[in-house]
């Protein structure tokens, strides 16, 4: 698919049909960014989806410590 580029002030914008924005699962945001002179377009959902699944490996590596068990 060939689209055009427009400007937007200063910068240049590409405007996405609704069938690709879909497909691709994209809301509001977006992550952008740039590998082997391609430009990446990602949803920014996954950005943060494994926080949670980090948050409860980290606290099984290195437990809450109970109150009174801190050494300064």
């Amino acid at each position: 698919m060939r689209i055009k580029l427009i400007k937007i002030g200063n910068s240049m914008g590409v405007r996405l049909p609704k069938g690709v924005i879909q497909a691709c699962g994209l809301g509001t945001e977006a992550e952008l960014s740039v590998a082997d002179g391609q430009i990446i377009l990602a949803p920014a959902d996954g950005v943060r989806a494994t926080w949670q699944q980090a948050f409860e490996a980290d606290v099984k590596e290195n437990p809450v410590r109970e109150r009174g068990e801190w050494e300064w």
